[in-house]
Protein backbone atom coordinates (compact mmCIF):
# COMPACT_ATOMS: atom_id res chain seq x y z
CA UNK A 1 0.00 0.00 0.00
CA UNK A 2 1.10 3.62 -0.65
CA UNK A 3 0.72 4.69 2.91
CA UNK A 4 1.35 8.66 3.21
CA UNK A 5 1.62 8.79 7.02
CA UNK A 6 2.03 6.17 9.31
CA UNK A 7 1.15 7.11 12.97
CA UNK A 8 2.98 4.66 15.66
CA UNK A 9 1.12 5.05 18.63
CA UNK A 10 2.65 1.91 20.54
CA UNK A 11 2.49 1.96 24.26
CA UNK A 12 -0.83 3.97 24.34
CA UNK A 13 -3.94 3.03 25.48
CA UNK A 14 -7.96 4.19 24.74
CA UNK A 15 -8.30 7.01 23.44
CA UNK A 16 -4.85 7.90 22.28
CA UNK A 17 -4.61 6.19 19.39
CA UNK A 18 -8.06 7.44 18.02
CA UNK A 19 -7.29 11.00 19.41
CA UNK A 20 -3.40 10.83 17.47
CA UNK A 21 -5.16 9.31 14.09
CA UNK A 22 -7.95 12.84 14.10
CA UNK A 23 -5.50 15.35 14.91
CA UNK A 24 -3.33 14.01 11.81
CA UNK A 25 -6.40 13.51 9.66
CA UNK A 26 -7.33 17.08 10.16
CA UNK A 27 -4.15 18.53 8.34
CA UNK A 28 -4.19 15.89 5.49
CA UNK A 29 -5.79 15.84 1.68
CA UNK A 30 -8.63 14.14 0.84
CA UNK A 31 -7.79 11.13 -0.50
CA UNK A 32 -4.34 10.56 2.10
CA UNK A 33 -3.66 7.16 2.90
CA UNK A 34 -2.85 6.62 6.89
CA UNK A 35 -1.36 3.79 8.48
CA UNK A 36 -2.42 3.51 12.66
CA UNK A 37 -0.06 1.48 14.38
CA UNK A 38 -1.01 0.66 17.97
CA UNK A 39 -0.66 -2.29 20.51
CA UNK A 40 -3.95 -0.99 22.30
CA UNK A 41 -6.34 -4.31 21.42
CA UNK A 42 -9.26 -1.69 21.46
CA UNK A 43 -8.28 -0.73 18.35
CA UNK A 44 -9.94 -3.60 16.57
CA UNK A 45 -13.28 -2.38 17.52
CA UNK A 46 -12.66 1.44 17.92
CA UNK A 47 -10.49 1.90 14.44
CA UNK A 48 -14.12 0.53 12.30
CA UNK A 49 -16.30 2.61 15.21
CA UNK A 50 -14.19 5.80 14.34
CA UNK A 51 -14.47 5.31 10.56
CA UNK A 52 -18.13 4.90 10.41
CA UNK A 53 -18.68 7.89 12.60
CA UNK A 54 -16.48 10.07 10.58
CA UNK A 55 -16.68 9.16 7.49
CA UNK A 56 -13.05 8.16 6.69
CA UNK A 57 -13.28 4.58 5.03
CA UNK A 58 -11.07 2.11 6.71
CA UNK A 59 -9.45 0.64 3.98
CA UNK A 60 -7.86 -2.49 6.26
CA UNK A 61 -6.88 -4.19 9.90
CA UNK A 62 -4.49 -6.14 10.79
CA UNK A 63 -3.01 -7.81 13.69
CA UNK A 64 0.47 -8.84 13.67
CA UNK A 65 1.26 -10.50 16.49
CA UNK A 66 0.95 -7.98 19.86
CA UNK A 67 0.06 -4.88 17.10
CA UNK A 68 -2.47 -3.88 15.64
CA UNK A 69 -2.29 -1.83 12.24
CA UNK A 70 -5.33 0.15 10.24
CA UNK A 71 -4.92 1.87 7.03
CA UNK A 72 -7.68 4.56 6.76
CA UNK A 73 -7.93 6.69 4.00
CA UNK A 74 -8.71 11.01 4.15
CA UNK A 75 -12.56 11.04 2.86
CA UNK A 76 -13.46 13.87 0.79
Amino acid sequence: MDVAVRIDTRGALCPMPILELAKAMRALAPGTLVELVSTDRGLEADLPAWCQATGNPLVRMERREALYVGWVRKAG
